[in-house]
Order: C-alpha cells, then sequence, then structure tokens
C-alpha cells in the first residue's frame, strides 16, 4: 500500500529547513536527535501554535524552494511530530534524499498550492504517482517513487532499509551467499 491520507498543512514558498520547518541554531545537540526540542520548534516560526495543532497522518503542501539548507532534523521534527508526507511546487534533491532517509517521503509536484489549501484532506500515492483532492475531488501527477525509494519510505528509513538489503543478500541465494560460495 503506497496511498497516504491526511489533513493538509499549508505553507508558501521559501520556507527553510534551518529557518522556517525548525530553528537549526537552535537544535540543542547536532550529534543526535532531541526529538522532543525539534518536535517542539516544528514550524513556529511561521505558525506558533503549530506543535500543538499537528496531528498523526497530516501531510504538509508547501510552495517552490521547500527545504532549502536541508539536513535531517528538519525530517526528524516532521516524521515525530506526526506528519506523513510533505508535496511541494519544488524542492531539491538533496532534501527529497535526506527526509528520506529518515522516513519521510517529499514530493515535488508543480501545481499543488493551488490544489489544497489548510484543513483540506489529500490522498497521495507514491507509487502511482498521483495526488487527489479530497476535499474538492481535483487531482494531479508527480514523478512516482521508484522501488528502492519505496522500500527506504515503507521500512522507515535508509538504515532499516539497508538492514534487510543485507539479510536478503546473506540468505541462501542471495548476492553475499552466491559470493561466499564462489
Amino acid at each position: 500500500m503506497t496511498a497516504i491520507r491526511g489533513r493538509v498543512w499549508a505553507f508558501g514558498d521559501n520556507v527553510g529547513a534551518d529557518d522556517g520547518i525548525i530553528q537549526f541554531s537552535q537544535v540543542p545537540d547536532l550529534g543526535s536527535y532531541d526529538v522532543p526540542a525539534l518536535k517542539a520548534m516544528l514550524f513556529v516560526l511561521l505558525d506558533p501554535d503549530f506543535p500543538q495543532k499537528v496531528r498523526e497522518g497530516d501531510i504538509v503542501v508547501a510552495g517552490r524552494n521547500f527545504g532549502h539548507h536541508s539536513h535531517p532534523h528538519a525530517g526528524v521534527a516532521m516524521r515525530e511530530s506526526g506528519i506523513k508526507a510533505c508535496i511541494c511546487e519544488s524542492t531539491d534533491s538533496a532534501f527529497i534524499r535526506k527526509i528520506l532517509n529518515v522516513g519521510l517521503p517529499v514530493v515535488p509536484c508543480p501545481g499543488i498550492t493551488a490544489l489544497a489549501e489548510t484543513g483540506d484532506a489529500l490522498e497521495l500515492d507514491l507509487a502511482g504517482g498521483t495526488v487527489r483532492s479530497l476535499t474538492s475531488g481535483r487531482s494531479l501527477s508527480f514523478r512516482p517513487y521508484c522501488e528502492g525509494m519505496l522500500q527506504v519510505w515503507s521500512l522507515g528509513g535508509l538504515a532499516p532499509a539497508l538492514r534487510e538489503r543485507v539479510a536478503a543478500a546473506r540468505q541462501p541465494g542471495g548476492e553475499l551467499a552466491a559470493e561466499a560460495q564462489a
């Protein structure tokens, strides 16, 4: 199942990872993820009450240049606050990968800010490359996630996906098992 349904939180253009999603200069320990601190600062520069209003299963919709100055702390803050996906007008591939590596999908989809606003409901299909407003019924297409990206997302991040790949390779008939026999 690659569909995600949720309530929308809409933000505008140029929301940076370090000065909009969270306040990177206020992160207490860059060597680890201080989850309570990250959750407390999530989107507060855009909506001071956001940490109290966000719910499990919510979806972030953002404008152009979402997540610039990317780092994984922003993804951890969103994921741990219950956000299930981010869909934006545009972002860079580094942000997509860094945030997916902690288990949160980010999807660029031109036209999304005209499709959804705060409070609407969306359904996003990562494998099918579609997003549909459950509020208006309108839909858009985006580049679907490839199999490897879907695996990283479904397993909750890159580390669990790599553990699974290594375990599979060690099984009889797996790549590592075949190399050991050669």
